[in-house]
């Protein structure tokens, strides 16, 4: 299931970016978010959560140094996996299926962030819940209907 996941997030996003030249958070972001949906939301809502910090933190950083290019990619992707990998951290203990297996999610709160610096904000968050609840729909469809294993 997560293999369908992330195609059909793939496939959504590439259409949301040629039709509007938005991307919805990064490409593979729509599709990760979709399976988090459907596995745990709790997942979803911290990681709109770090996404938040970390684009509050990039704007911070951008104030106090020059970043553009690559370096502010690096630097908002550091950013977002220092702040999960705190979070995760602090709440390994009391949630430990909160982080079963969550690889991807350490990098997903950096790449929407980035994407909130550099297109903005409002089309951004538009674009990423619109590209999402697309992949969300098809797989808890697909699960109804049996074609999908349940999680």
């Amino acid at each position: 299931m997560a293999a369908v996941g992330i195609a059909l997030g793939l496939l959504f996003s590439l259409i949301c970016y040629l039709a509007t030249n938005l991307s919805p958070g990064g490409m593979i972001t729509p599709g990760w978010l979709a399976l988090t949906l459907v596995e745990d939301v709790r997942l979803a809502g911290m990681v709109a959560g770090v996404t938040l910090l970390t684009y509050l933190c990039t704007r911070v950083m951008q104030n106090t140094m020059i970043l553009y290019g690559k370096r502010l990619f690096a630097a908002v992707v550091m950013c977002g996996v220092l702040l999960q990998a705190t979070l995760y951290l602090v709440l390994q203990n009391q949630f430990p299926t909160l982080f079963a297996h969550q690889t991807l999610g350490f990098i997903v709160p950096g790449l929407i962030a980035y994407q909130l610096v550099r297109q903005p904000p409002r089309a951004t968050l538009m674009s990423t819940a619109t590209v999402t609840l697309g992949a969300y729909v098809v797989l808890a469809a697909g699960m109804l209907l049996g074609a999908l294993p349940s999680s």
